[in-house]
């Protein structure tokens, strides 16, 4: 089984002075653990049921309601697996957190709504986590550039996670 010492948790932190902030926190690390992991029943613990969704804004990609979210998980960890989203930095609050870094992977298949060969991808993103009263994961939304992006899927793209971002 993953732990938080199988993948990159160094981004600088700033979590609010809440409990409901550092529940948000701990909740995104599981999922990440289990999400990384490629544990899909244990990544669906993390998401709440009441109409979750994951929208990648550079596509358009939009999936709403449990069901469909994990059957995007399942497809996910076939197509992508291990940790793609390599934070700078995370803020989380009582109700959203909010991450800046680096995606870097070599998916192949349905990637986020757009079909991908393999090639390698690095391109700068930031994701918004959005977490429900129980602190279990609402939705995701994902930014980045999206004419980088299909550059990248027609090109490959290889990039170092530590270089800074500004």
């Amino acid at each position: 089984m993953a732990t938080t010492k199988d993948f990159n948790f160094t981004a600088k932190l700033d979590i609010f002075d809440s409990d409901k902030a550092r529940a948000n926190y701990q909740m995104f690390c599981d999922h990440a653990v289990a999400e990384w992991g490629g544990d899909l029943d244990a990544t669906m613990k993390t998401v709440s049921k009441d109409n979750p969704f994951q929208i990648f804004q550079t596509t358009g990609a939009e999936v709403w309601g449990y069901e469909n979210v994990r059957e995007f998980y399942r497809d996910r960890l076939v197509t992508f697996t291990g940790q793609g989203f390599h934070a700078k930095q995370w803020v989380f609050t009582d109700d959203v957190a909010v991450g800046r870094g680096w995606f870097k992977g070599s998916p192949k298949g349905m990637f986020f709504g757009t079909m991908t060969y393999g090639k390698p991808l690095f391109f700068a993103m930031t994701l918004w986590l959005y977490f429900d009263e129980h602190s279990l994961i609402r939705g995701e939304t994902a930014y980045s550039d999206g004419a980088e992006l299909h550059r990248q899927i027609r090109e490959g793209q290889d990039g170092d996670v530590s270089r800074e971002l500004y």
